[in-house]
């Protein structure tokens, strides 16, 4: 499923720091959770893959996690505009290794640290 350009969408920045503007009518966020809005972890792991995917010109995908912290929620009504912050990212043959956070007015929302390769 592909959420940039739907779920939300580039805002500004350059290739280690991507504004995105979150759309807070997307169905995700009437399904988790009605009233409440907050974005599904699932959905920040696809996120950065896509960003990593349009870097590079190529399909990734996630092939391990290793580590992720949810430091607060990212609510779309109160924190509509987020930055992924790629700290470090190391490509190696069809892999690719991203660290990372992202980031609001209010400070860290995640950080991440993920493998991805080459579907």
């Amino acid at each position: 499923m592909k959420l940039l350009n739907d779920f939300c969408t580039i805002a500004g920045g350059d290739t280690d720091k991507i504004w995105l503007r979150l759309n807070p009518d997307h169905p995700i966020y009437h399904a988790h959770f009605p009233g409440n809005p907050i974005t599904p972890g699932v959905c920040i792991v696809q996120i950065v893959g896509e960003l990593l995917s349009e870097r590079f010109g190529r399909q990734l995908a996630l092939s391990k996690i290793v580590n992720l912290k949810f430091v607060s929620a990212i609510s779309p009504v109160e924190t509509p505009m987020v930055a992924v912050c790629f700290d470090s990212v190391e490509v190696d043959g069809s892999a690719c290794k991203a660290k990372g956070t992202i980031t609001a007015e209010d400070g860290v929302k995640t950080k991440f640290s993920m493998l991805y390769d080459e579907q």
